[in-house]
C-alpha cells in the first residue's frame, strides 16, 4: 500500500512535466503551428485522462464528475460572454476559446490534484 502510494505520487508530477514537454514536442516536430494549434490543443484531453487516472487511484472514486461540471460551467459562461458582451455567437470562435480556456481550467485542478495527492 505505501508503495503503490508512492508510485502514485511521482507518476502524478511526471505526468505533469511529461505531458507539457510531449505536447510541446509533437507541435513542434509536426509543424502544427501552421493550422493555429498550440500545445494546449493536445495537452488538453491528455490532463483530462490523467485526472481520471490519478483520482481514481488516489480516492475511492474518481474526480472526473468534477471536471465536467466545471467545464460545462465554463460552456456555459462563454455562451454568455459571447451572447452578451460580442453580441454575436460564432461557433468557431467560441470552440477555440472553449478548448484553450478548457486546458487552462484543467491544468489548474490537475495541479491541484496533484498537491492533493502529494499531502496524502
Amino acid at each position: 500500500m505505501f508503495e503503490s502510494m508512492i508510485f502514485l505520487k511521482i507518476a502524478a508530477i511526471l505526468f505533469l512535466f511529461l505531458t507539457l514537454a510531449l505536447s510541446i514536442i509533437v507541435v513542434n516536430f509536426f509543424k502544427l503551428q501552421k493550422r493555429g494549434w498550440n500545445f494546449a490543443d493536445i495537452a488538453f484531453p491528455l490532463f483530462a485522462f490523467e485526472f481520471y487516472l490519478i483520482s481514481d487511484k488516489a480516492y475511492y472514486s474518481s474526480l472526473i464528475p468534477h471536471l465536467t461540471f466545471s467545464l460545462s460551467v465554463l460552456a456555459i459562461g462563454l455562451c454568455l460572454f459571447f451572447l452578451l458582451q460580442k453580441r454575436q455567437f460564432n461557433y468557431k470562435r467560441f470552440f477555440k476559446v472553449f478548448w484553450r480556456a478548457g486546458f487552462i481550467l484543467t491544468f489548474l485542478m490537475y495541479l491541484a490534484l496533484v498537491i492533493a495527492v502529494l499531502t496524502l
